[in-house]
């Protein structure tokens, strides 16, 4: 079973885990930078994700950076910042959702690559549109070839294990991608985590 909860990326001397707006959650610090950037997991889902993006916001006094993933398979990404610059998507949206009719259009994508410039400017980074573009839109593109692939080799038991074998399941691993090119990745401490294991993905496949 895949993880079911949400990815936090905020700015703040203090732990993470200790912030008021995390409180009561089963919250868990899985990377930290040298600059105050910290990631946090937290189990199970808000039912206000706005919200609390606005309240760690206002916690934190810097830009705030939340990923909504469901069991692995996709994750809403919702951003927020003191000046007011917020964009939201989603990573391998469902077949037939919103989201994925909104990946295919070239013209809306690009529209939320430049929020998501501005957004990253607020928090110190300078992206470039272009590289911001194709981490959003790369989990849905890699996990339709691998579909279509998989398909394609029906019957054919070893093709199809290769498939699998080669097919990134894992949402997390474009999330991380996705900080990475906002330079913001932040490393995991523990080397043996599972967390550890998708940066390592994601660092792989980093263009």
């Amino acid at each position: 079973m895949g993880f079911t909860g949400s990815l936090i990326l905020a700015r703040t001397p203090l732990p993470l885990t200790n912030l008021d707006p995390l409180a009561g959650q089963e919250v868990e610090l899985i990377g930290r930078r040298d600059d105050q950037w910290q990631l946090a997991a937290v189990d199970g889902h808000s039912q206000d994700t706005p919200g609390w993006a606005a309240a760690l916001v206002d916690a934190t006094a810097a830009p705030v950076l939340i990923a909504v993933v469901d069991d692995s398979d996709t994750a809403l990404l919702l951003a927020d910042s003191p000046g007011g610059h917020r964009w939201i998507t989603v990573l391998n949206a469902p077949a037939g959702s919103a989201g994925r009719a909104a990946v295919a259009d070239t013209r809306a994508m690009t529209a939320i690559a430049e929020e998501v410039v501005v957004w990253a400017a607020e928090a110190g980074q300078t992206v470039a549109v272009e590289p911001v573009l194709e981490a959003l839109c790369a989990a849905d593109r890699d996990n339709r070839a691998a579909d279509q692939a998989f398909g394609d080799a029906a019957g054919d038991v070893e093709a199809m294990a290769e498939v699998v074998r080669n097919q990134i399941s894992f949402i997390e691993v474009y999330v991380l991608r996705v900080l990475a090119v906002l330079g913001l990745a932040a490393p995991v401490g523990d080397a043996g985590s599972w967390w550890a294991h998708l940066a390592a993905q994601a660092d792989a496949r980093c263009p």
